[in-house]
């Protein structure tokens, strides 16, 4: 059985260029530097994975003593080569930032018997189709039932940017996992797709149909399909640019992009000499 992630068909789907470097070619990069915002979501998802397993174990830590865990493990996981971009904030900045997105959680939702928690960081695996032909695998953050039977995905999210329903409505990702759930626990009536936005304190709730979540597997096979009927070489992946590109890990090779990040790395007294850069000061001197 293929199987795939929600990550894999998405990077297919956003450029098949990048889908072909990290899956098949596998291009080794440099290890780059991690990013503040990853970082600092990877702390908040560590410490609401910590509070939930004492809430399962009939413990609810006090907020001073999860502020005390959060920060060690900050302390502890923190490098110097953390990537910060905006100059106006500090490491110590982003660490009051990651931890008032778990005491907001922390305050909203205390004592937290809300539901009962099935699984943290629970590994979903299943098929999309009756054939077992195709297969997805996923972790969802937190999986829980309602005193009432309504089953219950949720995600943590640190981003700095608060999406609509709509957004959500629409996002794929929880929906595959509502598949995977309701193949391995017979009997599950209602699910509810639960996306927590912690910067924000709100959390966004969404459910599917039946007809949606057919829809969805048969566009996941059909993106499998088209995956695996192409040659498996590199120009069987064509580059789709668009704005996530100076984002890519593969702008350095990529045949698109690999000028730009040649021109962005290189040193000024090697860039001056580049024969496509000496013909552009000639072109500006010529047209003053």
């Amino acid at each position: 059985m293929s199987t795939y992630s929600h990550s894999k068909i998405e990077a297919f789907r956003q450029c098949p260029r990048k889908f072909y470097y990290k899956y098949i070619a596998k291009v080794e990069l440099e290890d780059a530097p991690e990013q503040i915002a990853t970082f600092m979501g990877s702390r908040a998802h560590d410490c609401l994975e910590y509070l939930y397993e004492r809430v399962g174990k009939g413990i609810v830590p006090t907020p001073e003593a999860l502020k005390e865990r959060f920060d060690a493990a900050w302390k502890e996981q923190w490098t110097k080569d953390i990537v910060i971009h905006d100059r106006e904030m500090t490491g110590a900045d982003y660490q009051k930032l990651g931890w008032r997105c778990v005491e907001q959680y922390y305050r909203r939702f205390h004592p937290f018997d809300q539901a009962v928690v099935v699984g943290l960081e629970q590994m979903i695996r299943f098929p999309l189709d009756d054939a077992e032909k195709y297969g997805m695998v996923g972790y969802i953050d937190r999986l829980a039932k309602t005193a009432d039977g309504i089953w219950q995905i949720h995600d943590y999210k640190t981003n700095s940017r608060l999406p609509t329903q709509q957004d959500m409505d629409a996002n794929p990702q929880l929906a595959y996992y509502e598949i995977g759930v309701r193949r391995r626990w017979k009997g599950v009536k209602r699910v509810e797709l639960v996306w927590h936005f912690l910067q924000f304190d709100h959390s966004i709730v969404s459910t599917r149909t039946p007809e949606q979540l057919k829809s969805l597997k048969a566009c996941a096979i059909a993106t499998i399909k088209d995956i695996e009927r192409r040659d498996q070489e590199e120009n069987g992946f064509p580059t789709s640019e668009g704005p996530l590109c100076a984002y890519c890990d593969y702008e350095e090779v990529c045949p698109a992009r690999k000028h730009l990040y040649q021109v962005r790395v290189m040193p000024e007294n090697k860039l001056t000499k580049e024969p496509a850069v000496k013909l552009v000061d000639r072109w500006a001197k010529l047209e003053s």
